[in-house]
């Protein structure tokens, strides 16, 4: 059966105090599928470009025959708002993320068709048939090949002309199943690989769309799952001259190896992050990450031989985790000296291990734009989730003591006057008092650092990458 061109206007909506230089990959992705059918597509994501036209007024303008939302419970709220405004259109919604996959049953009464899963496979028939007379059916997609996709269609978005990070998708999914991680549920356990000779197809290919691409971010769940891709991928990646510095997000400890951290230094990755979660031995055993706290001593002890940039992440809240456990990981964080660290509160999505021994050994609140990530700001969220071990206001301080015995680059001086109503609050005078000396020896080098990285960026990213990198500097020190 034939059918006409359609016109889609996809949303994503904006977290507040969150930005990014990145556009929505997922949406991309669908885009290309879409177009390779000969469907019209726009994509607005005010994440990519907060400035965008508000939604109805986009919707008068490209008036579009289906409407599609993808949704992170972090966004729930914003993503509303969004509803309200395209509801008055009776059109076509669809909605997909994260949020849709977890949450499915909560969309219902919102959208016409609720995407489970990853979308590709079956976007271009729910879209040929959508009808606005049919409510809230929720449709499961079966995981796509990446090889047999499209490169992602970036010219559909809103603001294309300014896409500084372009992301990148070397593989989905990750085989690993930790307690507190919901990606098997959007992405699957399967590793699935796009071939090497594809990937670096793509990234020449989006250079010559996009002047002002300043440098690449792999965004898999998994990048360095098979030792032999992610090399092959780097030494492709150092040989074709693209001359952008590169980014591997979602990094494992147990991956790296001396010839991996040497590959992605020559290929100009700023930073390599280990996602460390706790450092409380018997804490960390019960994630199930598959990997030890050894296997990440080790791999800090490489980043730092290689002269590269440490950066690390933790959870506060995970299984029998307190605030003297927290303790332990602040001691273990400060022994591999990293030189960024990030402070998580636990979020225990539906489904995942930590959420089913939350509900039997404690309670977890209302999700709802609720985000583990400490965002644009040095103070995190209300914490979501509570054990009798373990309240909300003991995890709040366990958190400051976090920051401040740590150095959190998200804090400096300017901060004092928000930060020390706190201090006082949980009694933190000394761990205050250790932090003043720390924090002005940081804002005196601040200056040097950002002169040197500037020497060092100029030449590679020009006089438009440096601007937005020295914005990025100033707002995260």
């Amino acid at each position: 059966m034939d059918h006409k061109s359609k016109r889609i206007l996809f949303f994503n909506a904006k977290r507040e105090k969150c930005d990014s230089d990145s556009p929505h990959i997922g949406l991309a992705m669908l885009a290309a599928v879409l177009k390779s059918c000969g469907h019209e597509v726009l994509v607005v994501d005010y994440q990519f470009n907060p400035n965008a036209p508000d939604p109805k007024a986009i919707f008068e303008d490209f008036k579009p025959d289906v409407v599609g939302l993808t949704i992170y419970t972090a966004t729930m709220k914003e993503a509303d708002i969004i509803f309200e405004q395209i509801s008055q259109f009776n059109k076509p919604i669809i909605v997909g993320g994260p949020h849709a996959t977890l949450y499915s049953h909560e969309l219902v009464d919102k959208a016409n068709y609720i995407i489970v899963g990853e979308a590709e496979n079956i976007i271009v028939d729910v879209v040929e048939n959508a009808d606005v007379g049919t409510k809230g059916k929720i449709i499961c997609s079966e995981p796509p090949d990446p090889q047999k996709l499209p490169f992602p269609d970036f010219t559909s978005f809103v603001g294309h002309e300014d896409i500084f990070l372009y992301p990148l998708l070397t593989s989905r999914g990750c085989p690993y199943n930790c307690s507190f991680c919901a990606v098997r549920f959007v992405s699957t356990r399967k590793w699935r690989p796009k071939s090497v000779e594809k990937c670096i197809e793509e990234i020449i290919s989006a250079k010559k769309k996009f002047d002002s691409i300043g440098n690449v971010v792999v965004y898999d769940d998994n990048a360095m799952f098979r030792k032999n891709h992610i090399k092959k991928f780097l030494k492709c990646y150092i040989n074709s001259n693209i001359n952008l510095p590169l980014t591997v997000i979602n990094t494992r400890a147990d991956s790296l190896d001396d010839e991996i951290v040497s590959l992605l230094k020559k290929a100009k990755c700023p930073h390599i992050g280990i996602g460390v979660e706790s450092g409380h031995p018997e804490v960390f055993k019960k994630i199930g990450k598959g990997e030890t706290l050894d296997d990440i001593i080790r791999a800090a002890g490489l980043i730092k031989k290689h002269k590269m940039t440490l950066d690390l992440c933790f959870v506060i809240g995970l299984e029998d985790d307190s605030l003297e456990n927290t303790r332990v990981s602040i001691e273990f964080a400060k022994k591999l000296k990293p030189d960024h660290i990030y402070w998580n509160m636990i979020t225990p999505f539906e489904g995942t291990k930590i959420r089913e021994w939350y509900d039997k050994n404690g309670k977890v609140f209302d999700l709802i734009n609720h985000s583990s990530l400490v965002d644009g700001d040095f103070m995190c969220e209300e914490p979501c989730a509570e054990t009798p071990e373990f309240s909300i206001e003991e995890r709040k301080k366990a958190y400051l003591i976090a920051i401040l015995e740590t150095n959190d680059t998200r804090l400096s001086i300017i901060n004092i006057p928000r930060l020390y109503p706190y201090v006082q609050q949980y009694g933190l005078y000394n761990e205050f008092l250790r932090w003043i000396p720390k924090t002005l020896w940081k804002s005196f080098k601040k200056p040097f650092r950002i002169l040197n990285l500037a020497i060092k960026m100029y030449p590679e990213v020009g006089l438009r990458g440096f601007i937005k990198r020295f914005v990025k500097i100033i707002r995260t020190g």
